[in-house]
C-alpha cells in the first residue's frame, strides 16, 4: 500500500538539505520505491515524499536519520500515513 510520508527536521536549512541529500547520493544510498519527493521551508526545510510501501520506505528513512544525525540535525517527526489517491 503507497504511504505518505512527512518529515520535519528541527532547524534544517536548505543548505544543510542539500548536503545530507548530496551525502545520501554520494554514498549510494537507493530511493527505490518512491514515487514522489518535495522539500519545502527556508529556514527550516521539511520534506514530503509518496512511497510504494512503507517496506520500501524503511531502509531510505534508516539512511536518511543516519545522515541527519552525523549532520547535527535532529530528525524531528516522521508523520506516515496510508495514501487514499492521487491525481497526475
Amino acid at each position: 500500500m503507497p504511504i505518505a510520508v512527512r518529515i520535519t527536521p528541527t532547524k534544517m536549512t536548505r543548505a544543510d538539505y542539500e548536503n545530507v541529500m548530496q551525502q545520501l547520493e554520494d554514498s549510494g544510498v537507493s530511493a527505490d520505491g518512491r514515487v514522489f519527493h518535495a522539500s519545502y521551508g527556508d529556514d527550516e526545510v521539511h520534506m514530503f515524499d509518496v512511497w510504494e510501501s512503507h517496506e520500501h520506505f524503511q531502509p531510505y528513512h534508516d539512511n536518511l536519520m543516519n545522515a541527519l544525525q552525523g549532520a547535527g540535525i535532529d530528525g524531528g517527526i516522521v508523520q506516515i500515513e496510508p495514501v487514499h489517491n492521487t491525481i497526475d
